[in-house]
């Protein structure tokens, strides 16, 4: 059975129009002395499409086409600039930095291949983070949280797809309890089994039926992690349901296990906080999880000294292994360019600095803002969090590499 995206653009992008695409508050367009300085291969990014469905004709023909020409202009034109600079690479390497992807379906084909590279490498425990809608949808009130479950299930059957029937892994798409199985299972036809070779199942062992069926008969139960599995895809765990997470990882015993689209940033806000698993849940486990693939799109905006006075702005921290970090600046023809190349996943304050020095927005005619008071009360007391600053009591440094 083939699933259909309910989706037309790329992940974290809008349907109308570009995200964060470099303008005033009121559509003005920016200053001339704002502008875009970032090069590292100069149009380092893709152009988003904005139509796309998953048919079966576009698993066939969009994916190497769309790569290759998309590879093929990140590697163009060698020149830089101090603010893209900084990190980067030689041109060697910086040609085999994967270009964002203009669909869905190249997302979930380069998440792929990214997790299939770490499993040979000898991972056992990846993450795979993109925007599962459009960012417009995303923000839209009309969005519940079942919508986005929903399209992170059809997503992941997709991913699981890859493989279980081209390289024959029996994958188990994982839920955090049987509620949201059941849910899942009423979608798919009343089945368990999505696709030859993907069956769903829940983060820990759960006994099916009522109170009184267990009392009076022998109920099923819904075994977590069964002999005959390869492969596991946990969706929609929330930072409460790490415990089980990190359970279920310990009973799969070296076999390989994707946190899919689980917001990991998000979900270490919470930690240590009342109700929450304590915060040695990074220390002891989260630190150990490889990014292997991550697109996070962020917006920001900035108050300038000459009009329009406030710039809003956006851009990406794109990643895919065994590639750097890309830090990638939304422009406003649509299209993302590489600003920065970074071994090592840096901290968010990083990645918005480094944005806003490309669009030399730190001071009047670009040059550095020398007025320290005002950049402090910019960027306030801290610019990382807990688990950025922290290289001590952390048990890996996967999480960054």
């Amino acid at each position: 059975m083939a699933f259909v995206t309910p989706l037309t653009v790329l992940p974290g992008r809008r349907a109308a129009a570009p995200l964060g695409a470099v303008a005033a508050a009121s559509r003005t367009p920016l200053p001339s002395r704002a502008v875009v300085t970032g090069g590292g291969g100069g149009g380092g990014g893709a152009v988003f499409r904005s139509t796309w469905q998953m048919t079966k004709a576009a698993r066939g023909t969009a994916s190497p086409a769309s790569s290759s020409s998309s590879s093929s202009s990140s590697s163009s034109s060698p020149s830089s600039s101090p603010a893209s600079t900084s990190g980067f690479k030689s041109q060697a390497e910086e040609a085999k930095l994967a270009p964002p992807p203009s669909t869905f379906f190249q997302a979930v084909t380069q998440a792929a291949s990214a997790a299939t590279a770490a499993f040979a490498a000898g991972d056992t425990v990846v993450e795979v983070e993109f925007p599962p809608l459009p960012t417009d949808m995303l923000e839209s009130s009309a969005v519940s949280a079942y919508d986005v479950s929903d399209a992170n299930f059809k997503l992941a059957i997709d991913f699981a797809r890859i493989f279980a029937v081209e390289q024959g892994r029996r994958t188990v798409i994982v839920f955090p309890d049987a509620v949201e199985k059941d849910r899942a299972v009423e979608q798919n036809g009343e089945s368990e089994e999505p696709l030859q070779g993907v069956r769903l199942g829940v983060l820990k062992d759960t006994v099916r039926g009522s109170f009184f069926d267990r009392i009076w008969t022998s109920p099923d139960v819904d075994v977590a992690v069964r002999p005959d599995d390869d492969m596991f895809v946990i969706v929609g765990a929330s930072a409460q349901e790490l415990p089980d997470v990190e359970r279920l990882v310990a009973t799969a015993a070296g076999r390989p296990v994707v946190l899919f689209n689980l917001k990991l940033d998000a979900a270490r806000g919470d930690l240590g906080l009342p109700a929450f698993p304590r915060k040695r849940m990074h220390f002891e486990f989260l630190s150990t999880v490889r990014p292997v693939y991550y697109l996070r799109t962020r917006s920001y905006s900035r108050s300038v000294p000459r009009p329009p006075y406030i710039v809003n702005y956006s851009g990406a921290l794109y990643r895919v292994y065994p590639g750097a970090y890309q830090v990638l600046l939304d422009t406003s023809e649509g299209n993302y360019r590489r600003v920065a190349v970074l071994p090592e996943r840096p901290p968010l304050g990083q990645v918005r600095d480094t944005l806003t020095a490309a669009l030399s927005l730190n001071g009047p005619d670009g040059a550095a803002n020398t007025d320290a008071v005002a950049d402090f009360l910019r960027k306030g007391y801290k610019s990382m969090t807990w688990w950025e600053e922290d290289r001590v009591k952390q048990q890996s440094n996967k999480w960054r590499e």
